[in-house]
């Protein structure tokens, strides 16, 4: 959904924007630092958990049409390892598919759009970046110009409430600070990943080609275990995600495992690159 949330109110008394954290940001530009700096300023702003920073540029020998740039993440009471692991399988299986970003890219001005996760079918999509990362809410705000369109959008967990539209203006009223920053930093460093640039597969899209090529039948539980081990998870954690007993949960490993002739969990990532 895009909304029309007014321009900056330089007058506002109240205005939501730390100047020692917003030097923070200035003094990380160009460095590793920025990205977590900048979800540390957004998060005074409107509380969130995730920070996802992304520019785009028209490139024709691009599957979409567009060079995807993921600048970084950053996460407030969530793992950066488990936003990586998102994010790249995002950018290796879901940007282009990605119905948000495929109405926003290569717009210009400044837009900001809510995502209705509740509304996403059923399917891959929803359950890999959603449902399994525990993500309920979602907005982009996106600056588009002629040369280029930066991104930022922000991600509540499933304990957390939605945006509201006094939240968004705050987010809003600031872009006029932190798209400047984002454009000087993506214009000084090097993007974290850029999408389809390599024929790169995440481990688990490679484990998906494998069972897909070998007719491989897991049941549901079976699979979804296998993918939380190859993301990265424990049996424990893999467990506490799916809502079943750790003893349950080795079940399930067990049982994969013997099906695919593996028997630990580096086994099972080679397992999956053989297909590629």
């Amino acid at each position: 959904m895009l909304l029309n949330v007014p321009p900056l109110n330089r007058d506002q008394p109240n205005f939501p924007l730390s100047f020692k954290t917003l030097g923070n940001v200035i003094e990380a530009v160009g460095t590793p630092d920025f990205v977590p700096r900048l979800t540390l300023l957004v998060n005074e702003v409107v509380p969130v958990n995730v920070v996802h920073i992304e520019r785009s540029r028209a490139d024709s020998t691009m599957p979409t049409g567009y060079r995807c740039e993921w600048i970084g993440s950053g996460g407030v009471g969530m793992d950066s390892g488990a936003i990586s692991d998102v994010m790249t399988l995002y950018y290796d299986r879901f940007y282009e598919s990605d119905p948000l970003f495929a109405g926003i890219r290569g717009k210009l001005g400044t837009m900001l759009v809510l995502r209705d996760i509740g509304a996403i079918p059923p399917g891959e999509f929803r359950q890999r970046l959603f449902d399994e990362a525990r993500i309920a809410h979602e907005c982009v705000l996106a600056r588009g110009t002629r040369h280029a369109q930066d991104s930022i959008a922000l991600e509540r967990g499933l304990r957390e409430p939605p945006f509201t539209l006094v939240e968004m203006n705050r987010f809003r009223n600031v872009s006029e600070f932190l798209f400047p920053l984002l454009e000087l930093h993506a214009s000084t460093s090097a993007a974290r990943l850029i999408a389809h640039a390599a024929p790169f597969m995440h481990p688990l899209a490679q484990f998906d080609a494998r069972i897909a090529a070998d007719s491989v039948r897991l049941s549901k539980r079976e699979y979804e275990t296998c993918a939380h081990l190859i993301t990265g998870k424990t049996v424990p954690e893999a467990a506490q995600i799916l809502g079943v007993q750790a003893a349950t949960a080795e079940s399930y490993v067990k049982r994969a495992f013997a099906k695919l002739g593996v028997r630990t969990k580096r086994e099972l990532i080679a397992w999956g690159h053989a297909a590629v």
